[in-house]
């Protein structure tokens, strides 16, 4: 006797892969290791000190000075420095992209990563607490945003502060969607399984009866 049929299992797993969709279209947190292989890679060392625009040709940044600043924590040689007024630094996409993400450093101000789409629309933002971040001598960390699709026409990176308290390194950006991490699909797998034996369980019963 059949226990389930061929429908059964392709509405569990469309049901998993429903999942799949729905959290891939929203934007979240990213970390540098969740970027593929092929993401882009922009360090500003090939920039000149002192440049007030920096680009690799479908990325440019404004609103700040490439300085060289040596090394502090995962900054080092040449960096993008807001300077001494209050300007947030901004980053353009001649061709949207679906995750960006950059190296910073922080004056002991929380630091805010905003993207957006060419309509000027809010996608989503993250704040970094800086009292959470290490301290070497000045918070430093890493901050990303996955959009899921290529709308990401430009990002902005920000603090509260006036200016001279903030330097970006180490840009990454990619056009293609950042996959679910492995362990979110092993879990929808087993979920799909898990529902089919459920199903399974109930005809055995219903036969017996």
């Amino acid at each position: 006797m059949k226990f389930f049929n061929k429908s059964v299992v392709v509405t569990a797993i469309a049901l998993g892969f429903g999942v799949i969709g729905a959290s891939s279209s929203q934007a979240a947190s990213i970390s540098r290791p969740d970027f593929n292989a092929d993401a882009v890679n922009f360090d500003f060392e090939s920039t000149a000190g002192g440049s007030l625009v920096a680009t690799n040709g479908n990325l440019s940044v404004t609103n700040g000075v490439v300085f060289p600043i040596g090394s502090v924590g995962l900054v080092s040689g040449n960096a993008y420095y807001d300077g001494a007024d209050s300007s947030i630094i901004r980053f353009d996409f001649l061709n949207p992209v679906s995750a960006f993400g950059l190296d910073f450093i922080a004056n002991n101000a929380d630091i805010t990563l905003s993207i957006f789409d060419n309509a000027d629309n809010l996608i989503n933002s993250l704040t970094l607490d800086f009292t959470t971040l290490p301290a070497l001598p000045f918070p430093s960390s890493f901050i990303g945003l996955n959009a899921g699709s290529n709308s990401i026409a430009y990002a902005t990176i920000d603090t509260p502060l006036d200016g001279n308290e903030l330097s970006v390194d180490n840009l990454i950006y990619q056009s293609t969607a950042v996959p679910e991490p492995a362990s979110m699909l092993g879990l929808l797998g087993v979920g799909a399984l898990g529902t089919i034996s459920g199903i399974k369980r109930k005809q055995k019963q219903k036969a017996k009866a």
